[in-house]
């Protein structure tokens, strides 16, 4: 059947513990006899101890690595203008300022690697091994790394001199499968809203100014009941389509211009009450 690369490091581990412990041992002796044996072999041995005390910490590193390793796509975002942000909120703005490609393109490699390693493999064991090894990379493949440009100051003969350096703020891995489903969800709503944003129940703090200036612009300062044009936006109001009461959502797509007029008729109704 073959051993597995886990029970591989264990025994080379285990066989290479036991020479030093061996090599140790005689070395003791040998130390305690010395008066009769030339230096120059004690120092031999002593050295070949030595030796083969750091290739067994080499071996079993070289072993660890080998077992554990997978591509994992490792993304640095610089966080340094956002105030407040999350896991969720880091994985968003990446999504919606970077797109997919990249994120498709590692996917396509991993999957690629995948299914080279598995062939590679003849011992239907390490192969077993390798499939349950994988539940662990596929929830491991991005590694999300949100980055703080902080100023920092250092004294020199009573002066102070700024520098500059990056701190980690965020740091987390995202599944496969969360990944797929985040990119979904933005995609449903073209990229338009956060996952956070999407669930916050004060939905009305979101309509911000940038917000409310995209709608005036797309809308041409009409009203989209009346045809009132309202160019000095006197009586002009941002309207949720579903209100706000009944689940809608502050998204460019359930907003619209209206006047004054047909605002205070719709009120919290939807357009099929009116």
């Amino acid at each position: 059947m073959g051993l597995s690369t886990e029970e591989k490091l264990k025994y080379s581990e285990y066989v290479f513990m036991c020479f030093d412990f061996v090599l140790l041992a005689v070395t003791i002796i040998l130390v305690s006899l010395g008066y009769s044996l030339s230096n120059v072999i004690l120092i031999i041995l002593i050295l070949f101890c030595v030796i083969a005390f750091i290739a067994t910490i080499v071996l079993a590193k070289e072993y660890r690595e080998e077992y554990n390793f997978f591509p994992q796509k490792v993304i640095e975002i610089d966080i340094s203008r956002k105030s407040k942000m999350n896991d969720s909120d880091l994985l968003d703005y990446y999504l919606i300022n970077n797109g997919t490609e990249q994120i498709s393109k590692h996917k396509a490699n991993y999957q690629e690697w995948l299914k080279n390693k598995y062939e590679s493999i003849s011992s239907k064991k390490i192969k077993d091994d390798f499939l349950e090894r994988k539940k662990l990379f596929d929830k491991n493949l991005f590694n999300l790394v949100g980055i703080r440009t902080q100023t920092r100051y250092k004294q020199v003969n009573y002066q102070r001199y700024p520098y500059q350096v990056n701190v980690v703020s965020l740091d987390f891995c995202v599944s496969i499968a969360e990944m797929d489903k985040r990119i979904k969800f933005l995609e449903e709503h073209n990229y338009n809203i956060t996952f956070n944003n999407f669930n916050k129940k004060d939905q009305r703090a979101l309509l911000n100014k940038k917000l409310r200036e995209f709608i005036k612009k797309r809308d041409n300062y009409t009203c989209q009941l009346c045809g009132k044009y309202m160019p000095d936006e006197v009586g002009l109001h941002i309207d949720h389509i579903v209100p706000v009461s009944k689940g809608g959502k502050t998204i460019p797509e359930n907003l619209r211009v209206l006047c004054s007029k047909c605002n205070g008729k719709k009120g919290q109704k939807m357009d099929s009450d009116t």
